[in-house]
């Protein structure tokens, strides 16, 4: 499908707010003033003398960067699971995903012996396979007579649950109960280069596993009857979007923690933009939801300096009201 004005206007205006979040957020709220001057030198005269220039270059680029992919990563997880299920409320926070993965990463950081020797991302993945599956079979996903709403109930339930695990875990390891409180807040405080290389490897596998399904989905948004007829398989469709769901969700909590309703806002702000075309949908959440995160993150910076407010409290508190409206809305 050709883009029109109206698609370049959209990708044009949310490049130019996403360049303002991130010299905002590269240069706000620091104990040691920097400014445009310092960021201008940064990019194109590097100096390492400069202490200013050391702090861009090894606390605040690696953290922008790693919160603008977790951004992306959670807004396309957002909707492929609603264009999976169709599902206008369905987000791997509100479905569960993200507490199934930050339950088993707490678990396997308290020295569990299950998953004691499992690598984060690893156990990420598989808690937040067990929980959206359990989701879905609770919610009755594949019955004839699926009610979107009792998906999200099926949600908040095993939410429920897995933050109660969580939190007993937390309380049974109390050396390292702060870390992990922290952590499961949705921080962006500590992140540096590290995470940054641990992190974009998966993403931009699941990014690019949502853009090959993308065609697919819009589809089966057809029917998967019309969808049938025109040569798509739906099962693999469906496991290949499932995967990038996980991959994009699990790597996200990995590193920062669960951070909430990202998938949520940006697919209904990108659908107002570009309407349901999910090759146009893919991008241009990546590129809001790095918007969101970049913007949250600064946020967070400045409503308690010099203290930080965890980024995941943030976009806790623009999207609790975004869903008890959108709730709201699809329930009349």
């Amino acid at each position: 499908m050709p883009l029109s004005i109206h698609h370049y206007v959209t990708f044009l205006s949310a490049s130019v707010f996403l360049v303002l979040g991130v010299s905002y957020s590269l240069t706000a709220w620091s104990s040691l003033p920097l400014n445009f001057t310092h960021l201008y030198a940064y990019l194109f005269h590097f100096d390492n003398s400069s202490i200013e220039q050391q702090i861009l270059s090894s606390i605040r680029t690696p953290r922008l960067l790693t919160g603008m992919l977790i951004g992306a990563n959670l807004a396309v997880s957002g909707i492929l699971m609603q264009g999976l299920t169709r599902n206008p409320l369905a987000s791997p926070s509100v479905l569960g995903m993200n507490s199934g993965a930050a339950c088993f990463i707490a678990l396997s950081s308290i020295g569990m012996h299950i998953l004691g020797d499992v690598p984060s991302l690893l156990a990420a993945a598989f808690g937040g396979v067990v929980s959206g599956s359990l989701v879905i079979f609770l919610g009755g996903f594949f019955s004839a007579r699926s009610n979107p709403l009792r998906l999200i109930l099926a949600g908040i339930a095993i939410n429920a649950f897995l933050i109660g695990i969580t939190r007993a875990a937390v309380i049974l390891a109390d050396d390292r109960a702060f870390s992990v409180i922290t952590w499961l807040a949705g921080s962006l405080a500590n992140i540096s280069w590290q995470e940054w290389h641990a992190l974009w490897p998966s993403s931009v596998l699941g990014l690019l596993m949502a853009l090959y399904v993308a065609k697919n989905l819009n589809l089966l948004a057809l029917g998967n009857d019309v969808a049938v007829s025109l040569g798509i398989n739906i099962g693999l469709t469906r496991c290949l979007a499932c995967a990038a769901i996980v991959l994009l969700s699990a790597s996200s909590v990995a590193v920062v923690g669960p951070i909430g309703f990202v998938g949520l806002i940006v697919p209904h702000i990108a659908r107002r933009l570009v309407s349901n075309n999910f090759l146009l949908l893919i991008p241009v959440s990546a590129l809001l939801g790095s918007c969101l995160i970049a913007w949250a993150d600064a946020l967070s910076r400045g409503i308690a300096f010099p203290a930080e407010t965890p980024v995941g409290v943030i976009t806790a508190l623009i999207g609790t009201p975004f869903f008890v409206f959108l709730t709201i809305r699809n329930k009349c």
